[in-house]
């Protein structure tokens, strides 16, 4: 190991090791070189040339970097259509992201479209429940007011019998029903659900219930009459002789207790 001296500017000596790298590379290819077997048996009996050796090893070197040169010259049309490719894919990977940032941009608008769509379906759902209440509302007090055709007709020239008895019983539902008043409807024993179907107005104060008493008042006049004709008839039969009294009182009379009420309420006198 060489070794020098030298002195510093303060007069002193120091001491410095020459750098061990180069030996240390110079004996690590010394042990590659032994490694060999061929090589370490032409070495140990003389045959080896060691200068001619390494002009071979040189020759070859030489060689092989020829031919490194001539195989990249060879690549290197290859190599340039590879990077022109690489350059486009970049291009295309390029636009393919700005087409993605504009479809996250789209999407966000649709987001909040698709949020003001839901708010509005939301709000529809709302006023179509509230219509359908509207019209259930106003359909039962409507069946509460209006005379059917076949109503009148029944009243008006129908036989006095069952069905007769059944209109007559609804016309004086729909009679009582369109005079309730507010005093009516503040009767804590009043508690019929025709209020609920006028949305709480009594139906006196609607115009359609105010419309409605005079044709309900005509109609019931109409039955008064049929009525009282009717009663006047089985009177005068019962004053017939040889008349079977009990049926017709059965048949005629107590079969139709209601109309005799309803008599004593339209038309006292």
């Amino acid at each position: 190991m060489a070794s020098f001296a030298r002195k510093t500017s303060n007069g002193g000596v120091a001491l410095s090791i020459a750098s061990e790298d180069d030996s240390e590379k110079l004996s690590a290819d010394l042990a590659l070189f032994l490694s060999n077997p061929d090589l370490k048996a032409a070495l140990a009996d003389g045959s080896l040339d060691l200068t001619s050796y390494s002009s071979t090893i040189n020759a070859e070197l030489s060689t092989l970097e020829r031919e490194c040169i001539a195989l990249h010259r060879q690549a290197a049309p290859d190599t340039a259509i590879l990077r022109e490719e690489l350059d486009a894919a970049d291009d295309i990977l390029a636009g393919l992201q700005e087409m993605l940032l504009g479809f996250q941009a789209d999407l966000s608008g649709l987001s909040g479209d698709i949020r003001q769509l839901q708010d509005q379906s939301r709000s529809l759902a709302v006023q179509v429940d509230n219509r359908r209440e509207a019209e259930e509302g106003l359909r039962l007090f409507l069946e509460r007011i209006v005379i059917p055709p076949n109503m009148a007709e029944c009243i008006c020239r129908g036989e006095v019998d069952e069905i007769f008895l059944e209109c007559v019983k609804d016309l004086e539902e729909k009679f009582a029903y369109v005079q309730m008043t507010e005093h009516d409807l503040d009767d804590p024993a009043c508690n019929d659900p025709g209020f609920t179907a006028s949305a709480g107005i009594p139906p006196a104060y609607t115009v359609a219930g105010r419309e409605m008493v005079e044709h309900l008042l005509k109609l019931r006049l109409q039955a008064v009459d049929r009525t009282r004709a009717y009663f006047l008839g089985v009177i005068k039969q019962l004053r017939k002789p040889k008349t079977h009294v009990r049926m017709l009182q059965s048949h005629a009379l107590l079969k139709y207790e209601y109309l005799v009420d309803f008599l004593l309420v339209a038309a006292p006198r």
